[in-house]
């Protein structure tokens, strides 16, 4: 019988999914150095909207994940943090590497030029800000800790960025640190979920095994069920199997889960909708994002016209609950430069 080959893998979903659940940690395993500026009693703020808008679309065919996250520092200032993470389909080259750290200096001068400026206090006042870029890349086994975009000459006008960096297959090399800290850092699975299916690529059986040996540090870990259920959601996409192996894995959970007396993921109808989601299946992903769309980027600008503008006269609100999708996103984006009502809604 012919080895079982992996289906193609989907590393996007999950990443944006995992640093929405698990940011602190994402900051506490990668960049301790930026997770101990944060004052963590005030939960970070995503903005992904308002990246979305002044993002612009790579066509080398690489896949990438942004975050844009406001947090409040222990120095009572806001911090802004970019969060862009390659997910490579292989080693990355020097034309790709240049291309990566130049896309992080224009996101970084996008974001302060066409949004952070705009930001004052109550009073009118300039917010005390400060903008933090991380990259990381999936694959890299490099070991500088910063990259640079730098263009111009020292004669005349120049530019010179530098950025720290993440090289994320480096931790292929410490195992069982990964282990050590995902018994207080879920996160930490998520990272080796994405090494072990860089890694198996292609060999369904070495990931059927790799899988199976990740899960099972939830239960020797003892983490809660919420926790469970959602980081094997996340393990489940990034480590997906050939179909013939689901089972075997279905039946491993299950014994992990006899062993330890709890009963968390192995219901069928529980473990049918894990798989359903992780594999993000076409009619069931556009159902829902067909039932909570509108209503999410109706509540999104409703939050951001009040916080700009104060409370809203009427005539707007009823406006903002009728609008189609495409005038959302019109006024979403007059946001970001509107000084009265009237320009955002200028369609």
């Amino acid at each position: 019988m012919a080895a079982a080959a992996t289906p193609p893998a989907d590393f996007d979903s999950p990443w944006k999914d995992a640093l929405s659940f698990y940011f602190e940690g994402f900051l506490q395993l990668l960049a301790p150095w930026l997770h101990q500026q944060i004052d963590w009693r005030h939960p970070p703020v995503f903005l992904d909207k308002e990246l979305q808008a002044l993002r612009r679309g790579g066509g080398n065919g690489q896949r990438y994940v942004d975050k844009l996250v406001r947090v409040h520092s222990k120095s009572r200032k806001w911090l802004y943090l970019l969060i862009h993470i390659e997910i490579q389909g292989g080693v990355i080259s020097a034309v790709s590497l240049a291309e990566f750290s130049e896309r992080m200096y224009e996101y970084s001068y996008r974001i302060r030029d066409n949004f952070l400026k705009i930001i004052r206090s109550k009073t009118g006042a300039r917010q005390p800000i400060a903008i933090h870029s991380l990259g990381v890349l999936t694959e890299s086994t490099a070991s500088d800790t910063h990259l640079v975009y730098s263009e111009g000459s020292a004669a005349s006008t120049s530019v010179h960025f530098r950025f720290p960096v993440v090289h994320l297959a480096n931790w292929l090399a410490c195992w069982s640190q990964l282990e050590r800290q995902a018994a207080s850092n879920p996160f930490a699975l998520v990272v080796m979920a994405q090494l072990s299916a860089q890694k198996t690529r292609g060999q369904g059986m070495q990931r059927l095994a790799s899988k199976t040996q990740i899960t099972r540090l939830m239960y020797r870990y003892q983490y809660t069920e919420q926790d469970v259920v959602q980081v094997l959601r996340l393990i489940d996409w990034m480590m997906a199997l050939p179909e013939e192996l689901d089972a075997d894995f279905e039946q491993a959970v299950a014994q992990m889960e006899q062993e330890n007396s709890v009963a968390y993921v192995t219901s069928i109808e529980r473990r049918s909708e894990a798989r359903g989601e992780a594999r993000g299946e076409a009619r069931g992903e556009a159902r829902g994002e067909a039932r909570g769309e509108a209503k999410g980027e109706t509540g999104l600008l409703l939050r951001q016209l009040i916080r700009k503008f104060g409370p809203l006269p009427e005539g707007f609100l009823q406006r903002i609950q009728i609008a189609t999708p495409a005038q959302r996103e019109t006024w979403s984006l007059n946001l970001l430069d509107a000084a009265t009502l009237d320009e955002v809604f200028d369609d």
